[in-house]
């Protein structure tokens, strides 16, 4: 192949073309990556979004120790929320806990969904989402743990042969 032909990558949802890519994008790509990496659990847990002293109804749809997908339960809400603004994510199911910090990562204006991006320090966030679902946390990790461990083994055998 030419050093002009196109390489795609599709992570998640989106596709990149890696040849349209700036020096900040080719950034970008790496940080998507090592979000997309993360452990991410499909939920539907109710909960509210806090920005500006306001709260907002929602529900979690898909949640990682990286940030969330917030689906408001009002589609009027959505456009008070401000993009690359501080938010708390508040969980019902949690007595204490029961709120991460974060910043309006994106919006999907025709559907009323926003991502989160957290900011609290890891620990804090493993700590919230642990609490909020410990099994599925726990099975989670652990086939997460096993396939980095299947794939360190194959780039071994890789090496060897």
């Amino acid at each position: 192949m030419s050093d002009e032909a196109l390489s795609d990558k599709t992570l998640g949802d989106e596709m990149v073309t890696e040849s349209h890519l700036s020096a900040s994008s080719s950034e970008n790509l790496a940080e998507l990556e090592k979000r997309r990496n993360t452990v991410r659990l499909t939920t539907v847990f109710g909960g509210r979004i806090s920005q500006y002293g306001r709260a907002y109804a929602c529900t979690i749809s898909d949640i990682s120790v990286g940030g969330a997908k917030v689906k408001l339960k009002d589609p009027n809400d959505f456009k008070a929320l401000v993009k690359d603004q501080s938010v708390q994510l508040v969980f019902e199911r949690l007595s204490d806990y029961k709120a991460l910090n974060g910043v309006v990562a994106w919006q999907k204006a025709n559907e009323s969904v926003v991502g989160l991006t957290f900011t609290d320090p890891e620990l804090r966030r493993r700590v919230v989402i642990k609490r909020l679902m410990p099994n599925r946390w726990r099975i989670a990790n652990e086939h997460a743990k096993r396939s980095d461990t299947e794939g360190i083994a194959s780039e071994d055998h890789d090496e060897t042969t």
